[in-house]
């Protein structure tokens, strides 16, 4: 047996705690995880900083490769922090920090000039004209206990409170979390059922009306079991409900609840694997990304924009091609129906390949190729986008998912949206070079 006192037991601030918790406690004990990326980049053609179409916030379309233009890292400190029988207590932190333009070697960590999110491809001139001195966002993203085997009826299953990133699903290539009810909740996870395993949580999420703050809140049910072939079925349903006062209710406000339902098949397949994913959300869970963060919306009469439902078929994996190749490929393909009547349907493509060949334990090149083709019902015609990216990297082993990586690249963008960037004058054809580390532990 062995326990630990309580990280927090002082009224010390946040970072403190943490730091007097690793200093009184053996190195060994703590668990310190992370990613970062950053990089520097330019134009060769119309010159300036690079442009990028993609961002962490609406994932990458054409491929994440050549198209990030900020600056971010994770820091995550856990620990044990007690165990008996089998029985176990843990806590887990994790502060981010995002910073853009990449252009200067001072980002404060006081919340600064980050314009972090902002379509770069349509808001250039913003872009250009931001403070060379301005900072980044610091910001807690998760901060939770998990007690496993604490619950006598349920022997495997993990007891959990507190903020945290909740069995997200995504495509690296792309940083798209196709599935993300992330933030505060509770639940219980990984309960033996039958022949898979259940997890059930709540979460909530503040939305405003445009006058105050409305909460949301969603059950979020997940079970995966095996099916015929090797292969792992996980189903999952998020329902949600806006939780309006009394005060929102006198004032007219108007709530609608929403659902969200995901069914993955998930397969080993030449050395890597595959996953093929079919997804539906639907009222206020149906804007044309949804995945499953959004929660029971405010609509007030304000619906413009919003979708009614919307569904996405997606397949994509990580597989070896030979001894020293790999290929990280990706198909999504999204279809939305808006709340206006008689507006026309949202549609999205998507195809990325991204192959990789190993020259040596630490040496490899990648070329990834994307294109996107986006309809809105705003839009007065669909915008496509093309790229191509090749990038000498050197990385601390072989493979598609070695990291830390350092890599040197240039790619080129080319199709609609590629012409109307920067304002209209475009990047059509340009060439733009960078080089970015990658790193995760």
């Amino acid at each position: 047996m062995h326990y630990k006192k309580p990280l927090f037991a002082s009224k010390l601030p946040l970072a403190a705690a943490i730091t007097a918790a690793v200093m009184a406690t053996p190195a060994i004990a703590v668990d310190f995880h992370g990613y970062a990326r950053a990089g520097a980049s330019t134009n060769i053609g119309s010159g300036g900083e690079q442009t990028c179409f993609g961002s962490g916030a609406t994932g990458h379309y054409v491929g994440r490769l050549a198209d990030e233009c900020d600056t971010y890292a994770e820091l995550s400190l856990g620990d044990e922090l007690f165990s008996q029988d089998g029985k176990t207590f843990r806590i887990d932190s994790m502060l981010a920090y995002s910073a853009e333009p990449q252009g200067n070697d001072y980002q404060a960590l006081n919340g600064g000039n980050n314009i972090s999110g902002i379509d770069f491809a349509n808001e250039e001139v913003t872009r250009n004209n931001a403070d060379p001195f301005g900072g980044g966002e610091i910001a807690l993203r998760q901060l939770y206990v998990s007690a496993k085997n604490v619950v006598e009826s349920l022997p495997g299953a993990t007891l959990w409170a507190g903020k945290r990133f909740y069995q997200r699903k995504d495509i690296h290539q792309m940083d798209l979390f196709y599935v993300n009810n992330s933030g505060y909740g509770a639940g219980i996870e990984n309960i033996k059922a039958g022949a898979g395993h259940l997890s059930v949580a709540y979460t909530n999420a503040d939305t405003s009306d445009g006058e105050g703050l409305v909460q949301n809140n969603k059950v979020d049910v997940r079970y995966a079991f095996p099916v015929a072939g090797g292969h792992t079925l996980e189903l999952i349903g998020i329902y949600a409900m806006a939780d309006l006062t009394d005060q929102q209710k006198d004032a007219g406000i108007e709530d609608e609840n929403g659902y969200f339902l995901t069914a993955e098949l998930s397969s080993g397949v030449m050395g890597g694997f595959n996953k093929f994913a079919v997804q539906y959300g639907a009222d206020s869970m149906g804007f044309a990304n949804a995945e499953g963060s959004s929660g029971g919306r405010v609509d007030n009469g304000n619906v413009a924009g919003y979708f009614e439902s919307s569904w996405r078929v997606l397949n994509h994996g990580v597989i070896k091609l030979g001894n020293n190749w790999d290929l990280g490929h990706s198909v999504v393909y999204e279809k939305a129906k808006p709340h206006d009547a008689g507006a026309r349907d949202g549609e999205r493509l998507s195809i990325i390949a991204r192959p990789i060949y190993n020259w040596s334990t630490v040496m490899s090149t990648a070329i990834e190729i994307g294109y996107s083709d986006t309809d809105r019902p705003w839009f007065t015609e669909s915008q496509d986008l093309g790229k191509v990216a090749i990038a000498q990297q050197w990385q601390a082993g072989p493979g598609y998912w070695a990291r830390p990586v350092i890599r040197a690249y240039a790619a080129t963008f080319f199709g609609d949206e590629a012409e109307a960037a920067r304002g209209g004058e475009g990047i059509d054809g340009d060439i733009q070079i960078g080089a970015q580390i990658e790193a995760w532990w």
